[in-house]
């Protein structure tokens, strides 16, 4: 935990996803203040005609972001990384601003298991 997981329309170059981590995983340690070995990155590529939300223009494709984490951090913080990961994906996949979507799950530590125990909610002496 934390978990960065990005549903993709279509599948992209590897050098793309990769990027795409990395920078996912700076702007996480960045903004939500916690160590840069701490997120994890998963790409999901469902693939053409798999993916879609539903707007007055009609159904258009998407970029899902779905972020687990622990906890503890302010909604402007959260808002702040919504905004860096959805300029990500503008700029790497090369879609819409208003075509990506981030959603946050938080949970309480004793929800997340890691190396024979539980961990412990986020707290502001982690940053780094």
């Amino acid at each position: 935990m934390p978990y960065l997981q990005f549903n993709l329309p279509k599948q992209f170059p590897a050098a793309v996803k990769r990027h795409v981590a990395e920078a996912a995983c700076r702007a996480y340690a960045e903004i939500m203040e916690t160590q840069l070995w701490r997120p994890n990155v998963g790409m999901a590529e469902l693939g053409a005609d798999n993916l879609f939300h539903l707007d007055d223009a009609g159904l258009q494709e998407i970029v899902m972001v779905l972020i687990e984490c622990r906890r503890g951090r302010s909604s402007d913080q959260r808002l702040a990384l919504a905004r860096r990961l959805v300029e990500l994906c503008t700029d790497a996949f090369g879609i819409a601003p208003g075509q990506v979507f981030v959603e946050f799950t938080a949970h309480a530590g004793d929800e997340m298991f890691r190396n024979g125990d539980w961990v412990q909610d986020w707290r502001a002496d982690e940053a780094a």
